[in-house]
């Protein structure tokens, strides 16, 4: 994709007010019919994600983390909230977790993913502890995980079945930061790594994964290290690394010149495509597929073995 269209689609997904996710994602497939399906999504994913870490530290402000605590004690649900101050649910499901029930990081991800891990005794502690009377219209300081929050609210008490289900709905209404999402990245990123796998194997080509140097005290790995190079339309690849993703100036900036200083000429593989202005690196190709192969050069491989073949010309 050159990079003026590629400028023209993400312009079209910030533009794109639509309503739901699904009606925004068919406005861009009608302006870009030519353009796979696979390839709209994972671009509109990583602007999403680029957008939310440029507005993350906003969104954990202490006067905003106040206001989400206040309206959920007072019994708005989480997605109610979310959608009032535009934050993706799981995201502030994490802070009310932290700030109001003084959950770990580890804890919050555990019961992210799965939501029967929340410790009921909290629930209840924190229950008790912001239960404020009706008629009463002082504004009470309730202790909140690190924060002293200042709530004046109606009695509403939190209930573990209400986190429970808050929690839940959550992880199905939110496209971008759910443990779901995150797993279908993860899937999906080895189901990649597994047919380049099976593509190098059914052409007989010898390959160190990515695990395999690690063992070996390599850190900051290709995906796959070639024990022997290959040519790929007349450039040398010793490495390759598989990336189920688009590529983009953001995405691929420093990517290729790290692996080629560690490991000289390699090529990398954008599953989803990739910006063609980006593809200049002279000892770093770019593709977005796996190559043909009538466009792979390997190395003939001896026959016997080399002492055998050195004891026979000496026998000669």
């Amino acid at each position: 994709m050159k990079a003026r269209e590629y400028e023209e689609v993400c312009a079209f997904f910030e533009n794109s007010n639509g309503g739901e996710a699904e009606a925004s994602m068919e406005a861009v497939r009608s302006r870009f019919p030519h353009i796979s399906v696979d390839t709209l999504l994972a671009i509109d994913s990583q602007l999403h994600t680029r957008r939310l870490r440029l507005s993350h530290h906003k969104l954990r402000q202490p006067h905003l983390v106040q206001q989400y605590i206040s309206r959920y004690v007072e019994g708005e649900d989480i997605l109610k909230i979310s959608s009032v101050y535009e934050i993706n649910p799981c995201l502030l499901a994490r802070i009310i977790l932290e700030h109001l029930f003084g959950l770990t990081k580890h804890q919050i991800t555990e019961c992210l993913k799965d939501p029967g891990c929340l410790p009921e005794d909290i629930v209840k502690q924190v229950s008790e502890g912001i239960c404020i009377s009706s008629s009463s219209q002082s504004s009470e300081l309730v202790s909140a995980g690190d924060m002293n929050i200042s709530l004046q609210t109606r009695t509403c008490h939190i209930s573990w079945e209400r986190l429970h289900d808050d929690l839940y709905k959550c992880m199905d209404n939110d496209n971008a930061t759910s443990p779901y999402i995150e797993l279908i990245r993860r899937v999906t990123g080895i189901e990649y790594e597994a047919h380049l796998y099976r593509q190098l194997k059914e052409l007989g080509i010898s390959f160190q994964t990515e695990n395999d140097l690690r063992e070996a005290g390599f850190s900051k790995t290709p995906d796959v290290k070639l024990d022997v190079p290959i040519a790929v339309k007349g450039r040398v690849v010793n490495w390759i690394d598989s990336k189920a993703s688009f590529g983009d100036e953001f995405n691929h900036k420093n990517q290729a010149e790290l692996q080629f200083q560690r490991f000289g000429p390699g090529m990398v593989i954008y599953w989803f495509g990739f910006v063609e202005e980006l593809d200049i690196h002279p000892d770093v190709l770019l593709l977005d597929d796996f190559p043909s192969k009538q466009d792979i050069y390997c190395l003939p491989s001896l026959c016997i073995e080399p002492i055998q073949y050195l004891k026979s010309k000496l026998d000669d």
